[in-house]
């Protein structure tokens, strides 16, 4: 591990996790291009670490880190601690996956995946640094000049399936919706020590997440056994590869979501808005409807959506052919 002196004090340090690639990597290199901050990214892989350090800028600290391991967490908060005594001025909460699907083609063991990178992990990150957090929020009624500096902030990279679910999302939904949840709570817990809690609630966009689902769908259907086969049909296959191709084509930027995260980190109140939802036009109305429409009424929309798309069994009672349980 690269060794260090003690970060410049009159830049605001930031943490960003899962910077390997994808809205991590932009943001990292959006701020870093902006100057003025001492940025901690911390990647899963060791490659994504040496990218980095090539760099050789002392603004720019790069550390292998697991959301999912604690040691790794712990390893992480003692490194900032030793080097930023002025305290932490921004976590932003990035790191994320999806995985599994229809749950008949989810394991027990990737719902406990998703929910521990993507709830968990933020659990374990916002715990092991909000004593950074908020020696740099005390900074503020401590120094001469501390009320000119900007407020404490915890950011979360979160979704719109945070608000809504969709069929095919469920373990992703379910991790959203908790990790939105928590950080509803913490918005208001935080908020005597002047931590602002904000998410950036993303639509679909342009990132590897999606680039791979279709390979992860793939895998997902393989490990599925003949009776999940013969309930949803070949067809159903070719629908969700299509489906898949198609959403990919039609997602927004990631750059939207890059913008809307280093805003929020940037500008004075950037932060204070709790949801941050980024998307095309019409997303802001699909959350507002959804939220309110009757249960009848949103299921029913979004089964004639399934229909539409492929995406209802073929053979839910394995009645063709002489079938039977």
């Amino acid at each position: 591990m690269a060794q260090y002196t003690l970060t410049n004090t009159e830049c605001l340090v930031v943490v960003v996790t899962g910077c390997d690639s994808g809205f991590g990597a932009e943001i990292v290199n959006d701020l870093y291009q902006r100057g003025g901050y001492t940025i901690y990214a911390t990647c899963l892989t060791s490659q994504a670490v040496e990218k980095y350090q090539a760099k050789e800028s002392t603004r720019l600290r790069a550390i292998q880190v697991d959301v999912t391991k604690q040691d790794d967490v712990n390893r992480l908060r003692a490194q900032v601690e030793a080097e930023c005594p002025q305290g932490v001025y921004c976590v932003l909460n990035n790191a994320g996956i999806n995985a599994g699907g229809l749950f008949d083609l989810t394991t027990e063991d990737t719902f406990e995946r998703v929910m521990d990178v993507n709830y968990m992990g933020i659990i374990r990150i916002t715990k092991g640094l909000l004593p950074s957090l908020r020696t740099y929020a005390k900074s503020r009624h401590t120094l001469s000049m501390g009320q000119k500096l900007p407020r404490a902030r915890l950011i979360s990279v979160t979704s719109i399936a945070g608000r809504l679910n969709s069929p095919g999302l469920g373990p992703y939904c379910a991790s959203k919706h908790a990790a939105e949840s928590i950080l509803d709570t913490l918005r208001v817990e935080l908020s005597p020590w002047e931590i602002d809690v904000s998410m950036i609630e993303p639509f679909f966009a342009k990132t590897p997440i999606m680039t791979n689902s279709s390979a992860a769908f793939e895998q997902n259907w393989k490990r599925a056994g003949e009776h999940v086969h013969a309930m949803y049909g070949q067809g159903f296959v070719e629908e969700t590869l299509k489906r898949n191709q198609l959403l990919y084509e039609k997602a927004m930027p990631s750059q939207w979501v890059v913008q809307a995260a280093v805003n929020a980190v940037h500008k004075k109140n950037g932060a204070q808005t709790p949801r941050i939802l980024v998307g095309f036009w019409y997303v802001s109305f699909l959350v507002w409807f959804f939220e309110r429409a009757p249960a009848w009424m949103a299921d029913g929309i979004t089964r004639l959506g399934m229909k539409s798309q492929g995406s209802w069994p073929a053979d839910p009672f394995l009645l063709k052919d002489g079938k039977r349980d």
